[in-house]
């Protein structure tokens, strides 16, 4: 599973990229809308992880882009702003989850999860890692 991790914050980024990898995943990140724009337009993902708010636009753009994209593209949303009316925006603009801040590591493996059993059954990016049992 190709996962992308849009995130101004680059302690949180590397940190979740680092966990995921060790799992097992291809991560790529991006530290802003811009490089999302150039990572979603040369690589497909399966799941793309953003953060709402970022420098130079939204994880809302991020979303929309995604899915002009790569369509099949799964992607969750997170934010330390998790009141009721920022996740309703989340899941009624096409976000899979919406993940709040500070995450656990039980929440972000249920998204990655989530993400492999929404996949497309003949994508061969979408099985587990080789060599893991993937996430419980």
């Amino acid at each position: 599973m190709r996962i992308l991790i849009v995130e101004d914050n680059a302690v949180f980024r590397e940190t979740v990229r680092d966990l995921l990898r060790d799992l097992g995943y291809e991560v790529r990140g991006a530290r802003s809308y811009r490089k999302a724009v150039k990572r979603l337009t040369h690589h497909r993902f399966d799941l793309v992880l953003s953060d709402i708010e970022l420098g130079d636009g939204s994880g809302f753009d991020v979303l929309q882009l995604a899915r002009q994209t790569h369509p099949e593209s799964r992607v969750v949303l997170m934010s330390g702003d998790a009141d009721p009316e920022t996740v309703r925006a989340a899941l009624a603009s096409g976000a899979v989850r919406f993940l709040p801040k500070p995450l656990t590591l039980g929440a972000l493996l249920d998204a990655v999860k989530l993400a492999q059993d929404q996949a497309p059954a003949d994508s061969d990016s979408a099985e587990r890692p080789s060599g893991t049992a993937g996430p419980p």
